[in-house]
């Protein structure tokens, strides 16, 4: 018979979790809802100093410890700066989330610059394996713990124009499957999250340019529910897979995208 009345936390009480690229809408939206599950938090971000600083004084007021360190996640150096000084500050890392990432103007595949589409690989497929490549050994010295990956709902729907978002976030998607199968021994989980159309990120910018606008439109037309994802639905997701919750799910895609990839 099940035993209720048991209540595990969802974080352990010492340790802390890494969000990578916390000064976007869903990286924020995601260290605020662990800082309010009861996570210490080490944030990142690559240029917006002022806004991570913010997001850290926000947290810390909500009697959570938290650290903005900038990060470019395709250099492994930094990348391996940030988990030392997790682990130094904090003991152990328990949580990793890679929500990291650059915003480009959506277009057909052809018509990227080599720079460009070169670039959205290396932030994206590299910054991942450089974070995994990092945090990885942290994790196992700690016990174990999670990795949560950013990914996108187009690995799972073809989505015109779309694929430097889905190119790079299929090949991370696959490197979850990899460490579900390979780290499970050392008691650590990884899982990933795709978002479909969410207000925030490439959004604004393809709402305000007339080449991209009717993509948009069509995309939430295609969308079962019919709207925009919002980052806290985005977060909440990537907090359950992270937390003990989900302790049995691993090497799993959770799409938080409205019905988009059915």
């Amino acid at each position: 018979m099940a035993s209720f009345g048991v209540q595990v936390p969802d974080f352990p009480s010492t340790g802390c979790a890494v969000v990578f690229g916390a000064t976007g809408g869903i990286g924020a939206a995601t260290a605020g809802l662990l800082a309010q599950r009861g996570c210490d938090i080490v944030l990142t971000y690559r240029s917006r100093a002022a806004e991570a600083e913010e997001l850290a004084a926000r947290i810390r007021e909500l009697g959570r410890k938290a650290t903005a360190l900038a990060c470019d996640v395709t250099d492994r150096a930094t990348v391996a700066a940030v988990v030392a000084a997790a682990c130094a500050e904090h003991g152990r890392i328990h949580t990793v989330v890679s929500a990291a990432g650059l915003i480009f103007r959506t277009r057909p595949l052809v018509d990227f610059e080599d720079a460009e589409f070169a670039g959205v690989m290396q932030a994206d497929v590299m910054g991942f394996f450089n974070i995994a490549k990092e945090s990885v050994p942290a994790l196992r010295a700690g016990g174990g713990g999670s990795i949560t990956a950013l990914i996108t709902a187009a690995v799972d729907r073809t989505v015109p124009t779309d694929a430097l978002s889905a190119t790079p976030k299929a090949a991370v998607a696959m490197m979850t499957r990899m460490l579900a199968t390979e780290e499970a021994v050392h008691a650590i989980r990884a899982n990933a999250v795709g978002p479909g159309v969410v207000e925030g990120g490439m959004v604004p910018p393809m709402r305000a340019d007339p080449t991209t606008r009717d993509l948009l439109a069509q995309a939430v037309a295609f969308t079962p529910l019919g709207r925009l994802g919002l980052v806290e639905e985005v977060a909440e997701a990537i907090a359950f897979l992270a937390s003990s919750k989900a302790s049995y799910i691993t090497g799993q895609r959770l799409m938080v995208d409205g019905g988009l990839a059915t």
